[in-house]
């Protein structure tokens, strides 16, 4: 039986859990709880519990700064962390910290028992490990914050970190297997997961570090993370965090290669407000837009993983916290995602496809009576990219059909042309805008794919009797 504690700061949330969480189902006994983190690091201290479930924000000690101090007084503990949506930043602090993964509020207790399963199995499998050699002891060290022992790891294998003559950078590889030792390099290698390698480097060796890297791979996919330059311990577990997280530079850019550590905050933040204002006014346009817009920031370097991570984590959140049963997977880690999808794109296509039926009408729903299989899949594309520039040539090449056949089929399988029914979706669309948003009527017509004011007026008129202006006005106030 693995022993638990739970941390959290409202009694009831504990109570709860304890209550409605079948414990010993999954081999589970809750041996304490704890009101804030400092009691809660007391009883760490003295239980030594395998795994402990706890609060971000909490009194005299948070959830972060507990896990770095639990990890110091109970090794072999485990961390999960609760976090409500608004603190999931602190969440994905956590997971860097070491944490074994993060549920977050409000959680379904389905949602717990799933986590203490797989807890249940990393124990397992933790228990039957051969014990750890001084490589592995200095990465649980550096996750740890542990710095003393990291010290006294660096010593013994003759890689002191005194000063600026021996400043050390850390790289982190994500590839195929690859050997920890290297001839002729002063170096020290740690296994930090599958396929996920760290190194700690003398500065003057690095160049020739990554050149051996790089022929070892060959033709391989391989990506490498390169934290800060540092000649002092205080900034070794920041330094491999950021080494990290640039060794995804693979699964964000989908090109191999050597990744930095990013210096400036990332801009991801604006682009979550506006995924969140489309799923609060089912606005798919919108919602694929800001998909599209991500994407190009993933491939140019400016967003990273975490960002991968908060911006897949916070749009199933934001369905399921609308009441939509969007029933997709949330992943604990970086490495979890990383291994699902493989790389950004694939991530972003799955929000796409996963979400559309949620925002707005199913569009099978308007093409029940369209029997050709790529006239569905091209209004399938129109009803994604409408406001975008979408011509005859373009369809014609994507979909491979000659442009006066796919005009005549499009006529007699939906009913109307080509034309018509992209300027009727323009301005439905445009309807909705002016009901739902306070943009100006030129604003509203770029937003809808008319990039003329007047053009835009005029088929507003033909399709609905009446102005823009006019169309806003007739509205009730909301």
């Amino acid at each position: 039986m693995y022993t638990a504690i739970i941390v959290d700061d409202e009694p009831w949330i504990i109570e709860g859990l304890k209550a409605g969480v079948d414990w010993g189902e999954r081999g589970f006994s809750v041996i304490g709880d704890a009101r804030n983190g400092q009691e809660a690091l007391v009883l760490i201290e003295r239980l030594q519990p395998d795994f402990v479930l706890t609060d971000i924000k909490m009194p005299l000690l948070n959830g972060l700064e507990l896990i770095k101090k639990g990890k110091a007084v109970s090794k072999h503990t485990l961390f999960v962390v609760l976090s409500g949506h608004a603190e999931f930043t602190y969440a994905q602090k956590a997971l860097n910290f070491g944490a074994f993964g993060y549920c977050l509020k409000p959680f379904e207790i389905e949602e717990i028992q799933s986590m203490l399963k797989r807890l249940s199995k990393a124990l397992a499998a933790k228990k039957n490990r051969p014990s750890h050699d001084h490589v592995s002891e200095l990465y649980e060290a550096i996750c740890a914050g542990e710095m003393d022992t990291v010290k006294r790891v660096l010593e013994e294998n003759g890689m002191p970190l005194n000063d600026a003559r021996t400043s050390i950078i850390p790289i982190v590889v994500q590839g195929k297997e690859l050997p920890l030792a290297w001839p002729n390099i002063k170096h020290l290698g740690f296994r930090m997961s599958l396929r996920r390698y760290g190194f700690l480097v003398y500065e003057h060796h690095v160049k020739a570090f990554l050149q051996s890297v790089v022929e070892a791979y060959g033709t391989a996919p391989y990506s490498i993370g390169i934290g800060h330059s540092l000649s002092e311990l205080a900034r070794l577990e920041g330094s491999v965090e950021s080494a990290s997280l640039a060794a995804y530079g693979l699964f964000s850019t989908g090109k191999p290669g050597i990744y930095y550590s990013a210096i400036a905050d990332s801009p991801i933040v604006e682009h979550l407000k506006g995924i969140a204002d489309a799923i609060t006014r089912k606005d798919r346009i919108q919602f694929v837009a800001c998909m599209e817009s991500t994407r190009v920031h993933f491939h140019d370097g400016t967003f990273r993983m975490n960002d991968a991570y908060l911006l897949f984590t916070s749009t199933m959140y934001l369905f399921t916290r609308d009441g939509m049963k969007a029933g997709g997977k949330l992943f604990e880690g970086y490495q979890h995602l990383y291994e699902h999808f493989g790389n950004v794109d694939a991530m972003l296509d799955y929000l796409i496809v996963h979400t559309s039926g949620f925002i707005v009408e199913d569009v099978e729903a308007r093409t029940m009576s369209v029997s050709h299989k790529k006239i569905k899949d091209i209004l399938l594309y129109i009803h994604n990219n409408y406001t975008q520039e979408i011509t005859i040539p373009s369809l014609s090449e994507k979909f491979q059909l000659s442009p006066n056949y796919l005009c005549h089929l499009f006529k007699k399988e939906v009913g109307e042309n080509f034309v018509e029914y992209v300027s009727r979706q323009r301005i439905q669309y445009a309807c909705k805008l002016l009901v739902e948003t306070t943009l100006s009527i030129h604003e509203i017509g770029e937003k809808c794919g008319f990039n003329d004011y007047f053009y835009f007026t005029r088929i507003f008129k033909r399709i609905k009797s009446m102005s823009p202006t006019q169309y806003r006005e007739k509205q009730p106030p909301p």
